[in-house]
């Protein structure tokens, strides 16, 4: 059995693991051991990671016998995962869906980001932007509607937090107090939130109905949005690009902002929006936004970026 806390404390051993994940979600959608990973490229690029990258983890899983291909020239095509991948991709998936892990790593990846938010100056921020932070994931994969209600109304239980609930829902704005931020100083970061700090997971997507970021029972569809849900980030993008003269954004990250008002703008206009790559996007503005100086207005495009992750 594989010390997972230990082995994943380097982000390319993450990334690996989730590829695994990805090439035997695959293989069993076609009922046997071969998969086609052409589209895997395509998304991975899609979201920043390059394809030299990409070929660089295939190959480690070649090298540990997890998967077999024949190296070409070019880029790889199919490849078969072997029974020892098989058994790594169960145990794996087996971590990242243990209960007991996951509620544990929850409550500290909230408490954690609210430590980073009250850093910037948010002191009561919305929970929704925490599932679209880099804390949001547990190795990977997004920690649920209850498992972050859970986590937040146990946290304002033993003081940590306080806030408001919604009706057997989580703290909507929670705002971390003087005990939560002791917590966090005096004690050594925690693995899975350690993982998440170092790097970010990169959402993975084929084109057929699977989301293959995680892989087993917590694989979610593939969402078609609706013309609403793409003009609400539609409306952020244009906002964006209006008001970034006056909101107080340091010269030279605003050649960044424009970039991501280019980003969203390209998303919504393709055939069919990723929701992951929208939400990725979204939280990176917000992420920018924090540095403004002008509270009024970056308030109101944080409001108007809430509203549109609300509903992705």
């Amino acid at each position: 059995m594989v010390n997972f806390e230990a082995e994943l404390r380097s982000p390319s051993a993450l990334r690996q693991f989730l590829l695994l994940l990805n090439i035997k979600q695959l293989a069993d959608e076609n009922r046997h051991r071969s998969a086609d990973i052409t589209g895997l490229y395509e998304e991975a690029q899609k979201f920043g990671l390059d394809w030299r990258a990409f070929d660089s983890d295939l190959e480690e899983l070649l090298d540990k016998d997890w998967i077999f291909y024949e190296k070409a020239s070019g880029r790889t095509n199919d490849v078969t995962i072997t029974q020892q991948g098989v058994d790594a991709a169960d145990d794996f998936r087996s971590f990242i869906t243990d209960p007991r892990k996951r509620n544990i790593a929850a409550r500290d990846a909230v408490l954690q980001w609210l430590y980073d938010e009250h850093l910037h100056g948010q002191s009561s921020p919305n929970i929704a932007r925490f599932t679209i932070s880099k804390y949001g994931k547990f190795y990977g994969d997004d920690f649920t509607e209850t498992e972050i209600s859970q986590a937040t109304r146990f946290l304002r239980e033993r003081q940590f937090i306080r806030g408001k609930a919604a009706m057997g829902g989580a703290v909507i704005r929670p705002e971390i107090t003087a005990l939560g931020i002791q917590k966090i100083e005096d004690q050594d970061m925690p693995p899975a939130v350690a993982a998440s700090e170092r790097a970010p997971v990169i959402h993975i997507t084929n084109s057929g109905s699977m989301n293959l970021t995680t892989g087993g029972s917590n694989v979610s569809q593939s969402i078609t949005l609706t013309s609403n849900q793409v003009d609400d980030v539609r409306k952020v993008a244009a906002a964006l690009r209006e008001m970034l003269p006056i909101l107080g954004i340091p010269a030279e990250r605003q050649a960044e902002v424009v970039e991501v008002a280019t980003e969203l703008e390209q998303e919504t206009n393709a055939p069919a929006p990723a929701p992951s790559r929208l939400k990725s996007l979204l939280a990176r503005m917000m992420e920018v936004l924090a540095l403004g100086t002008a509270e009024n207005a970056v308030e109101a495009l944080n409001g108007l970026a809430e509203k549109a992750l609300e509903s992705l």
